[in-house]
């Protein structure tokens, strides 16, 4: 697939903005959806349309198929060991706090530490704050440098013998860090520490290996994968699913119901209580055939460009202030301008047809560590080019002249 003329694969470039083109730059909140997405959720409704898992008629035989048809090519995706290994949840949000409410109610006590990071996303973080309020756990922070990196050293200097898991982001949303979680991981393990990866921004970004990384549990946003709203994936080892509690009951997730017991079912479905969001389910099949038909490195190699080009563009912009300068970076630009306010910012930029994102972006622990108490920012996706960038700047400097 061509990426010089991916936005015609997009329905929403067709529609002008304030009598302008669009120029969309806030992917890191939420992607825009490929044609071919749409087109899946309305023929499931319209011509295929029938719940999983429990009917024998021919709808629902065929929409069960369709159903675990994703979830293998999940498992592919992201080359995990086993297809019972991918659960779907309504979001990465509830992934993690799967993760949190059935380890945390196993395995955590008083006492006992959840490593994070300051770049962690609020998902990242309101969870385990959970159960400091219920169980007594304490949440360390490993801090970021000067570049708005979380380094291995820094991780390291925060585990204890107390630490019982590591939960931290792979990308962050704000400074665009990629932190060395395969290290990290080899750390944890060689301490019999367990880590969770939330990979939201990473996930439509980088290529994934989970059988390589060798991380316990991974959370994805499909979202923000070219996919449909409500539905996340959480990857974990199957040892780890066969051990934990299930998170939430209902129909689906059991085996055999009693008056006085209650056996639960096979993996994966004892973690996929009642009705799931099957038609988005089908459709992320799409989007992971969009992806692979792209290619992930071309979108590395595309998006690098971009970023270069951006950085650069903006950092010979004397108005403009980048945050976060890591040496491994992601599709992330967040920036400041002197006495505008990001929100002033954002309002003006939209005027050009531009979106960008302003605010604290669910990371306020960080804008807090940086005295910031919003950033404007601009993310990128497949679809974006140099000359979107080029706008972006053009506008930033017409904000600059509403503001002298």
């Amino acid at each position: 697939m061509n990426l010089k003329n991916i936005k015609k694969e997009f329905p929403i470039f067709r529609n002008k903005v304030h009598n302008n083109d669009l120029v969309y730059l806030d992917s890191a909140n939420s992607s825009q959806k490929p044609l071919v997405v749409v087109d899946r959720i309305y023929d499931f409704y319209t011509k295929e349309f029938s719940n999983v898992g429990r009917s024998v008629h021919y709808l629902a035989v065929a929409a069960t198929n369709l159903y675990e048809n994703t979830r293998s090519s999940v498992q592919k995706y992201i080359n995990a060991k086993d297809k019972n290994e991918i659960v779907f949840t309504k979001g990465a949000t509830e992934a993690i706090n799967l993760v949190a409410n059935s380890f945390g109610q196993k395995y955590l006590k008083e006492g006992d530490e959840v490593l994070l990071t300051e770049l962690e996303h609020h998902s990242n973080y309101v969870p385990w704050h959970y159960l400091r309020k219920s169980k007594g756990i304490k949440i360390e922070f490993a801090e970021i440098n000067v570049n708005g990196e979380v380094t291995l050293e820094s991780i390291e200097k925060k585990i204890t013998k107390k630490t019982k898991i590591i939960a931290i982001t792979h990308l962050s949303n704000v400074t665009g860090a990629i932190l060395p979680v395969k290290e990290i991981i080899k750390l944890a393990h060689s301490k019999g520490i367990p880590v969770l990866i939330d990979g939201c921004q990473s996930a439509p970004h980088l290529k994934l290996d989970m059988q390589d990384l060798d991380c316990d549990f991974y959370a994805i946003s499909c979202h923000k994968m070219y996919g449909p709203t409500g539905l996340g994936i959480l990857y974990a080892k199957k040892k780890w699913l066969e051990e934990l509690p299930p998170y939430q009951g209902g129909g689906g997730m059991i085996n055999e119901v009693k008056k006085e017991s209650i056996s639960y079912g096979d993996l994966p479905n004892k973690f996929e209580a009642g009705t799931m969001a099957t038609a988005q389910v089908i459709a992320f099949d799409e989007s992971i055939k969009f992806l692979n038909k792209i290619g992930i490195e071309n979108i590395v190699k595309h998006e690098n460009e971009l970023m270069d080009y951006g950085q650069e563009l903006l950092r010979r912009n004397n108005s403009v202030t980048l945050i976060g300068n890591p040496k491994n970076k992601g599709a992330v630009l967040s920036f400041t301008m002197k006495d505008i306010h990001p929100h002033d910012i954002a309002t003006i930029l939209d005027e050009d047809g531009v979106a960008i994102r302003a605010g604290h972006h669910c990371c306020q622990i960080l804008h807090d560590k940086l005295g910031l108490a919003a950033t404007a920012r601009a993310s990128l996706g497949v679809y974006n080019t140099k000359d979107d960038l080029d706008q972006l700047n053009s506008s930033i400097n017409k904000c600059k002249k509403i503001f002298e």
